[in-house]
């Protein structure tokens, strides 16, 4: 059996990544409702934003190699950024010259629908601090060979070990997703719709 190595992301493996979350989200149904006919542009300038955010408040990109090759990408924010505050709940919050790329990129309605998703995530995050998986994608061709379960136990392991956090946080919008998270320990936390998308929120505890 091949070895899955995981590993932190930089700039040079964006082209990788934008193969993997492409593909992988094509026509998952959160996608298709924020970008709707624009995903394959719009996913370009998310994968930028996502760089920029881990690179500047400690957002961590992990990638799975299989064989040498990229096969999955995690993104994922660690407690300190994941606390429910004031600062969180503020949309008049400075935007990053990244974010207001992407803002102009992908138009007026694709932002509020962006903003909508994550005022409902942000209501339905745990309250105790914990790391949140924002986004988890294998490559189509390589599932259903470990990488995503190697991507989560990596995740699990840095909550266990870090102190402050008390678990592992996600959200999801297909109940095939649900059965997968629940063998790793995931339950559902609370469920709503954003328009005709159903999310599921769910929660690991160390």
């Amino acid at each position: 059996m091949s070895t899955i190595e995981i590993t932190r992301l930089y700039t040079k493996d964006a082209e990788n990544i934008l193969e993997i979350f492409s593909s992988a989200f094509e026509n998952y149904p959160l996608m298709q409702f924020l970008f709707e006919d624009t995903y394959k542009q719009s996913i370009k300038y998310m994968i930028k934003t996502m760089f920029d955010e881990a690179s500047m408040v400690d957002n961590l990109l992990l990638g799975a190699f299989l064989e040498g090759k990229l096969q999955g990408v995690a993104f994922i924010a660690p407690p300190k950024n994941t606390e429910k505050t004031e600062s969180n709940n503020n949309t008049e919050s400075t935007n990053t010259a990244s974010e207001e790329q992407f803002a102009t990129a992908i138009g007026k309605e694709a932002m509020i629908r962006i903003e909508a998703y994550s005022n409902l995530k942000n209501a339905n995050k745990p309250s105790s601090p914990h790391f949140y998986i924002n986004a988890l994608g294998v490559h189509p061709q390589s599932q259903g060979k470990g990488i995503g379960s190697a991507l989560l136990s990596q995740i699990h392991q840095m909550s266990e070990e870090d102190s402050n956090s008390q678990g592992v946080a996600l959200d999801t919008q297909t109940s095939d997703n649900v059965s997968y998270y629940q063998r790793f320990g995931y339950r559902v936390s609370t469920t709503a719709k954003l328009e005709n998308v159903e999310n599921w929120f769910m929660f690991r505890l160390n």
